[in-house]
């Protein structure tokens, strides 16, 4: 990618070859994206092309492209907010649903002794060549 020097004067003596590099730079970045992306990668750059059109001059543009990221940025935090008030909600119903440790224990009355005297010998199996 040349300087921002260079794309500068780019812009003041060639507008249609700063355009050009520019058409070719989004192609060769989409063209090496994982294939599954590609096609939302056109989407969006059709999109960006659009507000660039409808703009009235470069900064209108510049202030179109930045509004339609920041409202992207907004919509994905939402969703992940959202899922995670979901997540919390869900597993609050679960957790309160099951019974409490107290109420195992009341219900099953389990009393368990431990007899340091006794154990049990687990005799290991034989193998079939001895």
């Amino acid at each position: 990618m040349p300087s921002f020097d260079e794309l500068r004067k780019l812009a003041d003596s060639n507008p249609e070859q700063l355009e050009a590099l520019r058409q070719q730079m989004i192609e060769e970045t989409i063209n090496n994206a994982p294939p599954a992306f590609q096609r939302r990668l056109r989407g969006l750059q059709f999109q960006v092309d659009m507000e660039r059109r409808r703009a009235r001059n470069p900064m209108d543009s510049c202030i179109r492209v930045s509004k339609m990221m920041h409202d992207h940025l907004y919509q994905m935090r939402q969703t992940i907010n959202s899922a995670e008030v979901d997540t919390r909600s869900a597993l609050a119903g679960f957790t309160s649903a099951l019974p409490s440790n107290q109420a195992i224990m009341e219900a099953t009355s389990v009393k368990a002794t431990i007899n340091p005297n006794s154990s049990t010998v687990i005799p290991f199996p034989q193998l079939a060549n001895n």
